[in-house]
């Protein structure tokens, strides 16, 4: 505590008597901390956001990262068709398709203000990856949480604003934060807790002396409140070009130096823990005898500490990242890295799910804890909490990464927190959409960062990329794997060497060149490549892409409308919502067969179920009762009537009929638009209505990319027209004269539940 408030009242100093215009941030951060709010607002990315976005290879921009594989260059190797809307996409041997296009920079996904959350996340993330130095990143870091700690001092509140997510105790979070820099800075290094500290103090007297600007300069190029991120980034620059980097140059011998100016010091040497740290152990041990080599401090002084940071530092120092670019490479990612290992048991976790929840008719809603609970046995248990455990463990150490740097792109607020045992189930099961996203973009984040690697490792050594995999064959075998205290630390001290010269101290060097050698031949050569095409992906049966199995229907047998007689039979019949869901799911299978196989339009529906499918004792007798009057040739009439019908029951039971519908097209009516709508229904086929609109929600409106097509801004009256002209035009015409103009496709669920409504209570 005593080293953090001398660290905060040199930085309260330097800031108040310094004259150089890079202060002028820190001093706001620090006296005005008000006028940094602006920060809030959607900017880029401030100084002490974790990890920056920066532009990957290109990759195509249809959702394709489930479905194509591309190559290094960012062109399609292989066609295929998206998931969600089935358009062709990708190419053959780096020639594309028509309509493709090349994404030469990703949107920069970064957020403003303090986004590192809590302190014990940040100790799993890696350093920088704005193109400086660790130490420089860090140092960076350490200075603008020290203006933040004074600024929390004197405003806490305008302070406060800007730590997202919000925390009760401003001051002990970022006290808890400078701790965690000086911990990172002192691994980088390789030095004592107190030489750690001295560079700090150095830095701020270089920040004290910064020469002021110089003509046509520095203002041009960042504001006292660091605006964009373009005014940040140069902010950064100018700081670490001129004062921090000098400062790092010959950082040994200053902090030699430096510690003999403490030795000497008459106000503190006469500290017997000064003496035995910085002094010679015989000028105060009489007892020592005077020739020996032995008894010399120099001798006995600590040796520096080995890390994969201070590894870094050390590359860093020397200028060898050309020399050594994997090694460089490997470093940088290596907190990450280390997490590849983990990526069989998730894909296993992934099929065991998928087998399990797989063409189910509802979405499980219970918490991971609940659904652990539920009967399993005692092998199953224990496998699936350690791989539900370990799933948690990754995505928590890398959903930074995954909300800035993943190639999919997850919906707002998914990364925001850590996930945890009361976390909702569907974060475990891998979709195309909502939560599920969560484990996809996990799975495929750990297979790019694999084979970016293996890519690297392949140019270096010449060869080429033919070993390739599919997530379904990956074991342990096939990813990157290593221990780090086992495996990497001994593998980087069997390369350092020390030496010391007679009146100096232990000097450390290490074989860079050799341990990069090490580092590919034991971790990263002989991998295979993992495609993307195959990761586990969960379908539950309203996911299915009804319009292609619609297309296929009817090119094996002709369908028509069911008569309203028929219609208002089945509707009375069936009353419960359980006796709604199985007549759906018989008409589902059923026309799941028809699709590959047809039948004769003529055949009664009961009939193919009892003596085609075999499916007659399965079923409940009241369910085949009800549809004894439908053929073969309603089959498509009837799952509209059906799946209508349900989300009636449904919202009559208090559930929302389109929760997975984009909150984009649940814009309430308001009490103007309720009476112009009811004023339409009194005179509309509302049955008819209602049916028709209930489909194009759940065929075009329940899509992954659905606002980018539809957009809630749009009419509701002229989306819904052309949906109807083929198949309804008197519907069609009756709804272009009618309907309200005022009502918006972003109304669209809000109308079809208000019908509904209006039907219950008219009839």
């Amino acid at each position: 505590q005593g080293t953090l408030v001398e660290m905060a009242v040199h930085t309260a100093a330097v800031l108040l008597c310094g004259h150089s215009p890079v202060l002028q941030p820190l001093r706001n951060l620090a006296c005005q901390p008000h006028r940094m709010q602006g920060l809030n607002e959607p900017h880029p990315t401030w100084i002490f956001a974790s990890f920056p976005f920066s532009a990957g290879k290109a990759v195509a921009l249809e959702f394709s990262v489930f479905s194509c594989c591309f190559s290094q260059c960012g062109l399609p190797m292989e066609t295929s068709h998206c998931p969600d809307c089935h358009i062709p996409i990708g190419g053959i041997n780096h020639h594309p398709l028509q309509g493709f296009q090349q994404s030469r920079s990703h949107e920069d996904r970064t957020q403003t203000g303090h986004i590192l959350g809590d302190v014990q996340h940040r100790r799993t993330l890696g350093m920088s990856d704005r193109g400086t130095s660790p130490v420089v990143f860090v140092l960076l870091r350490l200075l603008t949480h020290l203006a933040m700690l004074l600024g929390a001092s004197r405003d806490p509140q305008s302070l406060g604003r800007m730590i997202k997510p919000a925390v009760d105790d401003v001051v002990s979070f970022l006290q808890q934060h400078i701790q965690e820099d000086l911990a990172q800075l002192t691994r980088t290094l390789g030095k004592s807790v107190d030489d750690t500290i001295n560079v700090l103090h150095l830095v701020l007297s270089s920040l004290l002396q910064a020469p002021q600007q110089q003509p046509g300069q520095w203002l041009v190029q960042f504001d006292d409140v660091l605006s964009t991120k373009e005014k940040r980034n140069k902010w950064e620059q100018i700081v670490a070009n001129t004062i921090i980097v000098p400062e790092l140059k010959d950082l040994d011998k200053k902090l030699l130096k430096l510690n003999q100016q403490i030795q000497e010091d008459e106000r503190i040497s006469s500290n017997p823990i000064v003496k035995i740290v910085y002094g010679d152990p015989a000028a105060f041990l009489s007892q020592l005898p005077g020739d020996s080599h032995i008894h010399h401090s120099k001798m006995w002084s600590c040796r520096r500490r080995v890390s994969v940071e201070n590894l870094g530092h050390v590359v860093q120092q020397k200028n060898a990242k050309d020399t050594v670019p994997l090694l460089w490479k490997f470093l940088q990612k290596e907190n990450e890295l280390r997490l590849v290992k983990f990526l069989p048991e998730i894909l296993a976790l992934q099929r065991d799910l998928v087998k399990q929840f797989q063409n189910t008719a509802e979405i499980k809603h219970c918490s991971i804890r609940d659904f652990l609970r539920e009967p399993h046995s005692d092998v199953m248990r224990d496998l699936l909490e350690r791989r539900v455990n370990l799933f948690l463990s990754v995505w928590n150490k890398l959903r930074s990464s995954l909300d800035t740097n993943g190639e999919i792109k997850l919906p707002k607020g998914y990364c925001d927190a850590d996930l945890s045992m009361d976390s909702r189930l569907e974060v475990l099961l891998p979709r195309r959409q909502g939560l599920g996203l969560c484990s996809t973009a996990l799975a495929s984040y750990l297979i790019g960062l694999h084979n970016d690697f293996v890519h690297s490792v392949n140019r270096h050594t010449k060869e080429d990329d033919r070993y390739l995999i599919s997530p379904s064959e990956v074991a342990d075998l096939h990813v990157i794997s290593y221990e780090m205290e086992r495996d990497l630390i001994p593998l980087i001290l069997s390369n350092c060497q020390y030496s010391m010269e007679k009146g100096g101290e232990t000097l450390q060097d290490f074989d860079l060149e050799r341990i990069q050698q090490q580092v590919i031949s034991k971790f990263l050569q002989g991998k295979p490549l993992i495609m993307l095409t195959g990761i586990p992906t969960l379908v539950y049966r309203h996911d299915r892409n009804y319009e292609q199995l619609f297309s296929d229907v009817r090119s094996k047998l002709e369908q028509s409308a069911l008569p309203s007689a028929v219609m208002n039979m089945i509707s009375g019949e069936l009353q419960s919502y359980s006796d709604v869901c199985d007549a759906l799911f018989l008409t589902e299978i059923t026309l799941g067969f028809l699709a590959m196989a047809g039948e004769n339009a003529e055949m009664l529906l009961t009939e193919y179920i009892e003596q085609v499918l075999q499916m007659g004792d399965q079923t409940n007798p009241h369910v085949l009762q009800a549809l004894r009057r439908c053929q073969l040739k309603h089959s498509m009439a009837l799952w509209q009537l059906l799946c209508a019908h349900k989300s009636e029951q449904l919202l009559h039971l208090g559930r929302d009929p389109f929760a997975d519908v984009s909150p984009d097209y649940k814009e309430e009516l308001t009490p103007e638009l309720t009476k112009l709508l009811h004023t339409f229904l009194v005179h509309s086929r509302l049955d008819t209505f209602l049916q028709e609109l209930h489909e194009m929600i759940i065929l075009k409106l329940r899509r992954v990319q659905a606002v980018e097509e539809f957009k809630p801004k749009w009419s509701l009256k002229e989306s819904l027209l052309p949906y109807l002209d083929a198949k309804d035009p008197e519907l069609a015409l009756e709804l272009e004269d009618t309907f309200p103009d005022d009502i918006l496709l972003s109304h669209v669920t809000g109308t079809w539940k208000a019908a509904a409504v209006f039907k219950r209570e008219h009839r």
